[in-house]
C-alpha cells in the first residue's frame, strides 16, 4: 500500500520531515511568530490619532522596522491620502520617542 490514488503513503525519514523535530518545537515556533513586541511610540500614535489627524481618512495599522503602515478602505481613498503623507511624516517625527527616520506607507485594507 505504498502508493494509493497517486499518493506515496510511506512515512518520511526524520531528516526529510521538516524543520521541527517534535510537535512542541513546532508549537513554540508558531507562538513565537505570533508574539508582537509592544512599541510605546506606536501606542502613542494610536491613542492620539484622532486629535493629530482628524480629517485624514486613514488609520494606523502597524509599525514595523521604522515604517508606519496606514490602513485605507479602497484605492480612491489611498489616492486622496497619498499627497498628505509628507505632512503626516513631519507631525509624527516631532512626537517624543519617534525614530530618526520614520516612513509612512499606505495599505488598502477592508478591516
Amino acid at each position: 500500500m505504498a502508493y494509493e490514488n497517486g499518493v506515496d503513503w510511506r512515512p518520511l525519514a526524520p531528516e526529510a520531515r521538516g524543520r521541527f523535530r517534535t510537535f512542541p518545537d513546532a508549537v513554540r515556533a508558531a507562538f513565537k511568530e505570533l508574539y508582537r513586541e509592544q512599541n510605546p511610540f506606536f501606542a502613542q500614535i494610536v491613542d492620539r490619532w484622532g486629535e493629530l489627524f482628524p480629517q485624514l481618512r486613514a488609520r494606523p495599522l502597524r509599525f514595523e522596522d521604522g515604517v508606519l503602515y496606514l490602513a485605507v478602505r479602497n484605492a480612491p481613498t489611498a489616492f486622496g491620502v497619498r499627497p498628505k503623507l509628507a505632512g503626516v511624516r513631519r507631525v509624527l517625527s516631532a512626537l517624543p520617542g519617534a525614530p530618526a527616520d520614520i516612513k509612512v506607507k499606505l495599505e488598502i485594507c477592508a478591516c
